[in-house]
């Protein structure tokens, strides 16, 4: 398979975040500005109370969140205090997509490689990636630190304990939360390359796989907005649809700084790409388009999930949503649009190689990768939601999921692989939809 990615590769700093650690940084800060902040979160970091905040309010909830760094101070903050005893990972949605895909199998795929890829190029295990651009844009507001794009990326683990203005939290599921300082990825930036390469050789593509949208900035210093940068990424997938209608293009949407904008880049993107997948916090921040209560959606109840994917996709047209959480991986998608045994088998493929990386932290070779998920279990969780989930569709079992119908759209569920103690939580929906991607684009070529 060929396959064209962009746009979004960094470097990711990967650090435990302890109970002990989130109470010593909790000591540095001033209770009456970190209360403040409690209450009504900034979304961004400015200060150490901002980023204090962020974290607390993530782990609080054991959910998953991105926050951007707007202080360089706090960046060395970070820096001197966790780099050193971080793990370097390669990060970045496009980065890990485009390295799981070649690993994997891909014959052939084409990165927009931006930033400081010679600092990236080591990171990445797989083979048969072409690197379309390979330096720092001149063009891009950066401040001075921004060529090194370190996201730090604060894993924490279900049952960790630490004190919060006099109240006892329990965190109760791992997850993460991400700290991020970069200019060139929020200027959605693709190199001239990129843009060269992808325009001479879309008819010679099987698929492409998108991600970076969600670091656009609502604004940026000049006093520009994010639609400029959007038009032109998005012009781009409609250039390729141009001159090879046959290209399945799909779209890793992400944790955007706002609702309206995940909900108005949604919508644009669903009337030109395939499918689009996301998480259930990805999902929630659509409320506006589907109206089903959070509360049903934050608990992963697979119904409501369902009926929240098929209101998003009923309303803008798009034909296919792949919805991955902790514990299930759930496709709906239009009529003749795929195939059941096609959406189950390339799932299932998804979800084994999303596995493999979070018992071990790196992927296995392909004809291993059976024998590296044998010891570990299906979620008991995601067991339950598929029961559910087939008592309210009347669906069929296969191959360890259930498929149906509900509302007019194909409905496909499959229980997640868990490792209950996970090396990193880091990439693996984005590891799950790349290998998904992959293995749909094969059995396609297969027949």
């Amino acid at each position: 398979m060929k396959v064209l990615c962009g746009y979004n590769v960094n470097i990711d700093a990967v650090y435990r975040m302890t109970g002990e650690e989130i109470s010593e940084l909790l000591h540095m800060l001033d209770r009456e500005e970190l209360r403040e902040k409690l209450c009504e979160p900034p979304g961004e970091i400015r200060s150490l109370s901002d980023l204090v905040a962020g974290l607390v309010l993530h782990m609080q909830k054991g959910t998953g969140g991105e926050w951007f760094i707007y202080s360089d101070d706090v960046f060395r903050f970070l820096k001197g205090r966790y780099y050193d005893k971080c793990e370097i990972r390669l990060g970045g949605n496009m980065g890990i997509m485009a390295n799981v895909m070649s690993h994997m199998g891909a014959e052939q795929v084409v990165m927009n490689a931006v930033g400081d890829i010679n600092s990236i190029k080591p990171l990445m295990s797989g083979e048969n990636i072409v690197f379309a651009g390979e330096s720092v844009p001149q063009n891009a507001s950066m401040s001075k630190d921004a060529n090194e794009i370190i996201h730090f990326v604060f894993d924490f683990s279900n049952g960790a304990q630490f004190k919060v203005l006099g109240d006892e939290v329990t965190v109760p599921r791992e997850n993460r939360f991400i700290a991020t300082y970069d200019d060139i990825n929020t200027e959605l930036t693709i190199t001239p390359e990129f843009e060269e390469y992808s325009r001479e050789h879309v008819n010679e593509m099987d698929g492409a796989i998108i991600s970076g949208f969600n670091q656009l900035q609502k604004f940026y210093p000049d006093g520009s907005g994010y639609k400029e940068r959007f038009e032109k990424a998005h012009s781009q997938l409609e250039g390729w649809k141009a001159l090879n209608p046959d290209l399945p293009i799909h779209v890793e949407f992400g944790h955007f700084m706002s609702m309206d904008m995940g909900v108005a880049i949604f919508s644009e993107l669903a009337g030109t790409v395939d499918s689009i997948g996301m998480n259930e916090d990805e999902l929630f921040m659509l409320a506006e388009l589907h109206g089903v209560p959070s509360d049903m959606i934050r608990k992963m109840d697979a119904c409501a999930i369902l009926d929240a994917c098929v209101r998003c996709a009923s309303s803008t047209g798009l034909k296919k949503i792949v919805l991955h959480t902790r514990d299930f991986v759930m496709s709906i998608f239009a009529e003749r649009t795929s195939s059941p045994a096609r959406e189950m088998e390339s799932m299932q493929f998804g979800v084994m190689c999303a596995a493999a990386f979070a018992a071990s932290g790196r992927l296995p070779e392909r004809s291993q990768l059976v024998d590296s998920v044998r010891g570990l279990a299906r979620s008991e969780e995601g067991l339950k939601q598929v029961t559910r989930l087939q008592d309210l569709i009347g669906g069929e079992e296969f191959e360890g999921g259930v498929f149906g119908e509900y509302r007019g759209y194909s409905v496909c569920i499959l229980p997640t692989i868990i490792c209950e103690e996970p090396v990193s939580t880091v990439g693996l929906g984005d590891t799950v939809s790349s290998a998904t991607f992959l293995r749909w684009l094969e059995i396609g070529s297969e027949y």
